[in-house]
């Protein structure tokens, strides 16, 4: 049996498939997934810069609270990352029963066009029996026919006297 096409072949590659994504196109993916990642690893990276700007200026006081806020930084970078891989992870536990659905639904379609297909040839085969029977019918009824105009004929010839 032969596959039957459906509208679900032709659907365009998803934006999640992370196997077809180039490198920097899974950068932005996962920073558009959890925005604050990346915001946090900015500001860390910022406060250790000013520390070790102040630490090379002599400032040791204010490149000791640059230090501070880079640990409370880093500590708020990690509490997103843990956070927003746990809402991602039940977000596509969702997105995978959402999928499952998909494909009952696709399945069910399928068997709905079979059945449909199924019926179509059901019908096309009695309207082909159908027509088989009226032609056998028709051929009966001009073999009777023949036979009836030769019975015509054959009563003509005998009741007419052949003039001569």
């Amino acid at each position: 049996m032969t596959t039957i096409p459906s509208s679900f072949d032709m659907a365009p590659k998803e934006e999640n498939d992370l196997d077809e994504m180039s490198f920097g196109q899974r950068i932005i993916y996962h920073c558009k997934q959890q925005p604050l990642v990346p915001i946090g690893c900015i500001l860390t990276t910022g406060a250790v810069v000013m520390a070790a700007q102040n630490i090379r200026l002599g400032n040791s006081r204010k490149a000791q609270n640059f230090f501070r806020w880079r640990i409370a930084f880093q500590g708020a970078t990690l509490l997103a990352l843990v956070a927003g891989s746990f809402l991602y992870d039940t977000h596509r536990k969702d997105m995978k029963s959402k999928e499952e659905l998909m494909r009952e639904k696709a399945k069910m379609r399928e068997k709905l066009w079979i059945q449909e297909l199924e019926r179509r040839d059901e019908e096309a085969k009695s309207r082909r029996k159908r027509a088989e029977l009226a032609r056998q019918k028709t051929k009966e009824n001009e073999q009777i026919i023949q036979k009836l105009e030769d019975e015509l004929k054959d009563l003509e010839s005998k009741v007419t006297p052949k003039s001569k």
